[in-house]
This record gives C-alpha cells, sequence and structure tokens, in this order.
C-alpha cells in the first residue's frame, strides 16, 4: 500500500491511499462471503453460486459496498501512521479508482491540528467583580425564610387589599356570551400577581367577603387567543375568602425551626453572611478566570479550518437535540414552537463554535508551552467529580477510564483545566468591569462568508465516506451508513 500527502489551505491536508490488488481482492472476497445468500443465479441453489458467475451476472460494483467498508479503515489508519499524522476532524473521503484488476485507490480531506500563534497570557489583566456581602442581602434571605414557612390567615374584617389572597368565583362573557377557558370556582389569586390580564385583580380591591359585582375589561391586542385580543369582556366576581400571608416572629424560635446549626438570630445571621460570602467568592473567582482566558484567547492568533468549526457547530445543536429529548421535545418540534429552520439555528452557532475550537486550541497551546503535567490525583479528582454529576461511584466510574481511549478523553479535559488554572494564577485582578463588545456579525441564509451552515458529517462515523456523493452504492445498499 502506498500513500501520499497533499498540504492544503487553512490547515487542511489531502492524502491520496493505494489498496493493492491483493488486498483489494481479498476485501472483494470477504463481501461476497457476507451477502452470498443474497444472490439468485439461474442453476444454482440461491446462495451456492461461486463468486465469479455472481459477479459476472450481476456485475462486480454488486460486492462494492462492504468491500469498501472492510478495506478502507484499515487503510487509512495504516496510511495516517506511515505518513505521522494525526486528523483534526472527520475525513471527507473520494475513491479515484477501484476494480478487482487494479485495487482501491482513494482520497481523505481532513484538517489537521492548526498552528497557534500566542499572544500575551502571563499577567493578563482581568476583570474580577466584588465578592462583599450586603446586610440587605442577608436581610433578604432571611425574609425568604420567613416567607416559605408562612401561613395563610383568613380576614374577615376588612375589604381585599394589595397582596391579599383571595378565593373567588369568576365567569367571563362577550356580548353576554360565555366565552371558553374564561370561569372558574374557587380559584384561589394573589392580588398584584399579574396572573390575570391587566386591571382584573385591581378592580377587585375595596371588596369584601361575599361581594358580588361585574367588572368590564379588555383583552389585551396581543393577547393569544385571537377571538378575545383587544375585546371588550365582562367578569362576574364572588369573593368568597381573603387571606394574608402572616410571616413568623424573627426570635430565637423561628431559627431553631428553620436552620439545625444555629440557635440564635445573631448565629443565623452569621451563618447565613459565611454562606453568602462564600458563593459569590466562587462567583468572584470564577468570573475572574473566566476573564482572564478569554483575554489570553483573544490575545492568539490561529486560523481555523472551516470544516472543524462545522464540526462543532454541529455537536452543539445535536446536544440541544438531546436536551429538547430529554423534555420530551423533538428539535423538530422545539423549532415549530419558535418559528424557526434548522439554518437558523446552525447561523446562531458559528460564532460561539468558533470561539469554544479556538479556545481549546489556545488552552493546549498553553498546557504545552509551560509544561503543565497531569497528575494522578487530578484523573482521581476529575473522575470523583463526574461520579457526582451522574450520581456513580467513584471505584466504578474509574474503571471506565483504563482504556487508552478513555485516558485521551480525560486527559484532553484536564489540560483545559490546568491551563485555565494557570492563566488565573498569573493574571491580575482589577475591578474596573469590561465594556460590552459589540455584537458580532450573525451567519444568516443569504451570508456570503462561503460556510455551508448546514452541512453534518454523520454522527461517529469514521470510515471516511462521503455520504451524500458515494456513487457506487445504490438504494438498497445494507452497508450500514446513512447515505442520505
Amino acid at each position: 500500500m502506498a500513500s501520499q500527502v497533499e498540504h492544503l489551505d487553512n490547515s487542511m491536508v489531502k492524502i491520496t491511499v493505494e489498496v493493492s490488488q491483493n488486498e483489494f481482492k481479498s476485501a472483494l472476497e470477504q463481501s461476497f462471503r457476507k451477502n452470498a445468500k443474497k444472490f439468485t443465479i439461474p442453476g444454482f441453489r440461491k446462495g451456492r453460486a461461486p463468486m465469479k458467475l455472481v459477479t459476472n451476472y450481476y456485475g462486480e460494483g454488486i460486492l462494492y459496498d462492504d468491500a469498501i467498508d472492510i478495506a478502507i479503515q484499515p487503510a487509512y489508519d495504516k496510511a495516517l501512521a506511515e505518513l505521522e499524522i494525526e486528523p483534526f476532524s472527520q475525513p471527507d473521503m473520494q475513491i479515484e479508482e477501484i476494480g478487482s484488476d487494479k485495487g482501491m485507490t482513494f482520497n481523505c480531506t481532513f484538517a489537521i491540528k492548526p498552528e497557534v500563534k500566542l499572544g500575551d497570557y502571563k499577567g493578563v489583566v482581568a476583570y474580577k467583580p466584588d465578592a462583599t456581602v450586603d446586610e440587605d442581602l442577608i436581610d433578604k434571605e432571611i425574609e425568604r425564610a420567613r416567607e416559605r414557612v408562612s401561613r395563610l390567615v383568613p380576614v374577615t374584617d376588612r375589604a381585599v387589599e394589595d397582596g391579599d389572597t383571595v378565593t373567588i368565583d369568576y365567569s367571563g362573557s362577550k356580548d353576554g356570551e360565555l366565552f371558553e377557558g374564561g370561569q372558574a370556582e374557587n380559584h384561589e389569586l394573589v392580588i398584584g400577581s399579574k396572573s390575570f390580564i391587566p386591571g382584573f385583580e385591581e378592580k377587585l380591591i375595596g371588596h369584601k367577603i361575599g361581594d358580588e359585582f361585574d367588572i368590564d375589561l379588555t383583552f389585551p391586542e396581543e393577547y393569544h387567543s385571537e377571538d378575545l385580543a383587544g375585546q371588550d369582556v365582562v367578569f362576574s366576581i364572588k369573593i368568597h375568602e381573603i387571606k394574608i400571608r402572616e410571616l413568623p416572629e424573627l426570635d430565637d424560635d423561628f431559627v431553631k425551626d428553620v436552620t439545625e446549626d444555629c440557635d440564635t438570630v445573631e448565629e443565623y445571621r452569621d451563618s447565613i453572611k459565611k454562606r453568602l460570602i462564600e458563593s459569590n467568592e466562587k462567583h468572584a473567582n470564577d468570573a475572574f478566570k473566566a476573564h482572564a482566558v478569554d483575554i489570553a484567547v483573544k490575545n492568539a492568533e490561529v486560523d481555523i479550518p472551516h470544516v472543524v468549526i462545522h464540526e462543532e457547530m454541529n455537536r452543539m445543536y445535536n446536544d440541544q437535540a438531546r436536551q429538547m429529548q430529554m423534555q420530551g421535545f423533538s428539535m423538530e418540534q422545539y423549532l415549530e414552537m419558535l418559528g424557526l429552520e434548522k439554518k437558523s439555528i446552525m447561523a446562531q452557532l458559528h460564532g460561539p463554535a468558533e470561539q469554544k475550537v479556538k479556545t481549546g486550541l489556545v488552552l493546549d497551546a498553553i498546557y504545552e508551552t509551560e509544561n503543565l503535567e497531569i497528575t494522578d490525583e487530578a484523573r482521581d479528582k476529575q473522575i470523583q467529580k463526574i461520579a457526582g454529576m451522574y450520581g456513580m461511584e467513584f471505584e466504578d466510574l474509574k474503571k471506565n477510564f483504563d482504556s487508552d481511549a478513555a485516558r485521551e478523553m480525560l486527559d484532553s479535559d484536564l489540560k483545559k483545566e490546568l491551563a485555565m488554572d494557570w492563566i488565573a494564577e498569573h493574571a491580575e485582578a482589577t475591578d474596573v468591569e469590561p465594556e460590552p463588545e459589540a455584537e458580532e456579525h450573525i451567519h444568516g441564509e443569504d451570508c456570503d462568508c462561503g460556510h455551508d451552515h448546514d452541512h453534518e458529517h454523520a454522527d461517529g462515523c469514521d470510515c471516511g465516506h462521503d455520504h451524500d456523493d458515494h456513487d457506487e452504492h445504490g438504494e438498497d445498499c445494507d452497508c450500514g451508513h446513512d447515505h442520505e
């Protein structure tokens, strides 16, 4: 087997691989053995005809699909090893020549890892938010705790006021006719919650228990129901009950009810303050690290191959589709609800995908430049973190990272984390918040940047087939690849 490499622009390469006549004949024979039972030749029982007669009768091309699958991956892997090339994207494969009398020649075009020209990344000045906790934040936390254990108490000696919870019957009509969805009995409503159309809740204020009355309202012009949008209606109301939310006294008894760690109000305030400070400091440190990394990435120069950006766009799109599926929606249903097309979503993903790829490349470059190293302790810590996320036992999960491929994936993430930590450790903090950057160009359907925003690679496929342009595969191909 011979292989050649051609370096193209934008960190792309094209390799040409030759599969010898004997190697391809072997692949054809394996393809025949796999599919022999499918062939019917006059004069022979089904599946009993010899290979030569089958290829004479149907044509040799009938065996090409599986023969290509059998021959291409080993040849591709061997060529990469011989040429000492590591792909940075999925390959786009084209068969140039094929046949039992000449073997097979194919070429693969793919990206290699682009060179990163690092700019300033050590000692960058990055914004760090203030982690100070104001007393009013502590007060708000305490008020939320009081509200959580509050109770509704009936009121009988006054009319409805803002903030009250009322129990009502209501019946809505338009032009004297009841409209669908406009009736309810014993409905509990918080005055001021704005859960009804404008004016409804306000017009209950001042009325007492037992009052029966009508209120005139107009539905908003942008109301979701076209039959009611902008229409004048009448609601008949009856008030059954008025309640107010009664908060517990802020005393030591309250503290003992809501926490097991504190006995007094002072201790409770101190514990809340400590928790808020820890939370704010974590947020500030995370934000500081993120800003420092952003600056280091912005200062670097790297020419990212378009195909790599597109693959990241597809990964992000597929991740979003999986999240929708977990919520019970297909991506098609989600897009329909938003009134969007896939092309619009893909266009919006271009910028974030490009930034994500660049960040990863820059972090890898810093890791190498600073000679950082991953320790077994760091690996265990990362595995423990993943185990906690998925509710798994550490030892059980650790076994999954024994293989070289799994270890490589784990180390890839750790390299980036170590590089981010290194940038943050050597960065200088400032309390001056940066100005927001101007919004970047969003690639739309009429974008002339040359990118095909709707191109997708087959998930998980590494055979190198061009699934949109494979002349030899027919409609009844059973090679297992989705050529659509």
